[in-house]
Formats: C-alpha cells, sequence, structure tokens
C-alpha cells in the first residue's frame, strides 16, 4: 500500500514514523473502540480468544478462566500505549510492539467480522460496485482498514527487523 518505507529504525533505538496523522488517530480510535468492549462476549472477539484445549471443554474453561483476565490486561495496557503515543512520530521499541499487537488484535476482530480466512486474504480488496447498498459499503470499507491496518503492521514490523542481528 505505501510505496516507501514510512518507519525507520535510528542510531539511539527509537523509530521515527511519517504515517499519517488521520491513520494513526483512526487506529487509536480504533483501539478505544475495542477497548470498551474487550470484557463482553461477541463473537468478533472470538480469536482473542482461542480455544486451549479443543478436545476437552472443562480444561478449556480452566484455561480462559486463568487466562483471560491475564491476556485483557496485557491488551489494556497495549491500547492505553497506543493512545498515548498516536500523535508521537518517535516511537520506542517497547511501544511499536504495542502498535504492532493491537493492530493485530483489530485485524484479528475485523478479519472475524469479515469472515477473512487465510485463502482469500490476498483478495479481500475488490472493486466497490456503484450500485452498491449501504451493507455492502460498509462492508467494502471494513476491508480497506484491515488492509491499511495490514499495511501500517508490516511496515513496523520490518523495522523492527531491520534492527535484529544479522544471522
Amino acid at each position: 500500500m505505501f510505496h516507501r518505507s514510512l518507519i525507520k529504525l535510528r542510531a539511539d533505538g527509537t523509530y521515527i514514523h511519517s504515517f499519517p496523522a488521520h491513520i494513526m488517530e483512526t487506529i487509536s480510535i480504533m483501539a478505544g473502540q475495542l477497548d470498551a468492549v474487550l470484557d463482553e462476549d461477541l463473537p468478533e472477539l472470538r480469536r482473542l480468544h482461542p480455544t486451549a484445549y479443543s478436545q476437552d471443554a472443562e480444561k478449556d474453561a480452566g484455561y480462559q478462566i486463568l487466562a483471560r483476565d491475564q491476556l485483557t490486561d496485557g491488551r489494556r495496557a497495549a491500547i492505553d500505549t497506543v493512545q498515548g503515543t498516536a500523535d508521537q512520530d518517535q516511537l520506542t521499541d517497547e511501544e511499536i510492539n504495542c502498535w504492532i499487537r493491537v493492530i493485530n488484535d483489530l485485524r484479528l476482530v475485523l478479519g472475524t467480522r469479515l469472515d477473512v480466512s487465510e485463502d482469500d486474504e490476498n483478495s479481500l480488496l475488490r472493486d466497490l460496485d456503484p450500485e452498491a447498498t449501504e451493507a455492502e459499503q460498509a462492508e467494502f470499507e471494513l476491508r480497506q482498514m484491515y488492509d491499511v491496518l495490514g499495511s501500517v503492521q508490516w511496515e513496523m514490523v520490518e523495522a523492527m527487523m531491520k534492527g535484529l542481528p544479522d544471522s
């Protein structure tokens, strides 16, 4: 989606980015919306709390009781970081990790809502039919956001990879 790298690792270990402000603000807003429903049992959140023991419902229920709060607390901490840094053009390693985690969670929720599978992820964006209904237009916009989130996440991961020692 982006034609040039919009984030770079600096010599001091921080990352400087030039993502459009409206994209960063939109991600922050979406993160806040996710935060507001994290405690709810909504179908689109199912990928955030996957089954650990698919063959044993009792074990899985125990796992969910033990792990769900911890996972939710971690998600909330990452969301707080994203919302607190959305207007900054420089991010630390820890902050960029939070951005990647939150974007991943947002993509999981959108992907669930859109019923995305590994088979169709490369063909998500289709041209919008000029005769599209409101529901089709809304789905098109969600697919665009899913694509934008993936592009931002990829840019951030690539920047972090440049900081890894050569293997």
